[in-house]
């Protein structure tokens, strides 16, 4: 491989070549992004309360949220829940599941001031229960 600051390298074919490289790199963040969060960028809905929005969210914020609020407000709670430094291992839900949870449990008027946080301790609670009983 030649090396490009050879002395048969102008300054020009240099330029170029790192122009080359800039664009490639560009073109390589762009389009989809896969390995994203579908929530990232979005924010959690709810009254936020410490830094945080877990405690607080209620059914009528879900129902109000879009799609990616919803997704960054599941994540809000199971970082919440699910926290590293309480010294205890608790189950947790995948976002499909944790989603199913506050769609079901919030499709009734009645549930408007359920608390997620709540709903999704319980159902994490049951989880392991629930995938042996379907044989997951």
């Amino acid at each position: 491989m030649r090396s490009i600051s050879g002395p048969g390298t102008s300054a020009a074919a240099r330029s170029a070549l790192c122009l080359l490289l800039a664009v490639a790199a560009a073109a390589a963040g762009c389009g989809d992004d896969e390995g994203a969060t579908a929530g990232e960028g979005a924010e959690p809905v709810g009254q936020e309360l410490g830094g945080s929005v877990a405690q607080l969210a209620q059914c009528r914020d879900w129902v109000e949220a879009t799609e990616a609020e919803r997704l960054a407000t599941v994540e809000e709670i199971r970082s919440q829940v699910n926290r590293e430094d309480a010294g205890v291992k608790s189950s947790e839900l995948s976002d499909e599941r944790a989603m199913e949870v506050f769609e079901n449990g919030c499709d009734s008027p009645r549930a408007a001031s359920f608390r997620l946080h709540v709903m999704y301790a319980r159902a994490a609670a049951f989880e392991p229960l629930r995938e042996i009983a379907e044989g997951e």
